[in-house]
């Protein structure tokens, strides 16, 4: 799944500072499918590769400077969407299109969470450009809603077809 969120961060739509990518698609994807654990640490073994330098970041960037851009909060919330989408699901009794739906919403609402706090962050503090909290809604998360919104359903497809040829992860006792 790391190397699916590298092709994927390779097809861009810019739209100011923060792309629309594939990416966020494939991220719910992993944690749907890999489940929780699995999920997370192919999110995070793409976040270090990036960090090392490898070009596998939205429009092949990488490096260290990364965490001085827009982005990295996005990248950072990539991780807890995985963990989250795989682990509400590795819960579930049954593997509904609701359930998933409902898993992937509160994935991507962790990726807008990570995405907008350190945008604000990144306006704030990193540039020093006083930004209300209106204009980092506006610059951050209201032009991706339907980009979204359809992202969601395409992941949702792919993890039911999935799940039809593999069974998909369950929570183990004691974790």
């Amino acid at each position: 799944m790391t190397a699916l969120t590298v092709i994927s961060g390779y097809i861009i739509l810019p739209i100011g500072p923060v792309p629309i990518t594939m990416q966020t698609c494939i991220v719910l994807i992993s944690g749907a499918v890999l489940g929780g654990r699995w999920g997370a640490l192919s999110q995070l073994v793409y976040l270090g590769m990036g960090l090392m330098g490898l070009p596998v970041f939205a429009g092949g960037r990488g490096g260290p400077a990364i965490v001085l851009s827009p982005t990295f909060g996005y990248i950072i919330g990539f991780i807890f969407a995985a963990l989250i989408t795989g682990r509400y699901l590795e819960r579930c009794s049954d593997r509904s299109v609701r359930r998933i739906t409902t898993a992937m919403l509160l994935g991507q609402v962790a990726i807008w969470s990570c995405g907008l706090l350190y945008l604000t962050l990144y306006f704030n503090i990193i540039i020093d450009k006083s930004t209300s909290w209106y204009s980092i809604l506006t610059i951050g998360w209201l032009p991706f809603l339907p980009f979204d919104a359809v992202k969601i359903a395409l992941a949702v497809s792919v993890t039911l077809s999935v799940y039809r040829y593999f069974r998909p992860p369950r929570s183990e006792p004691n974790q």
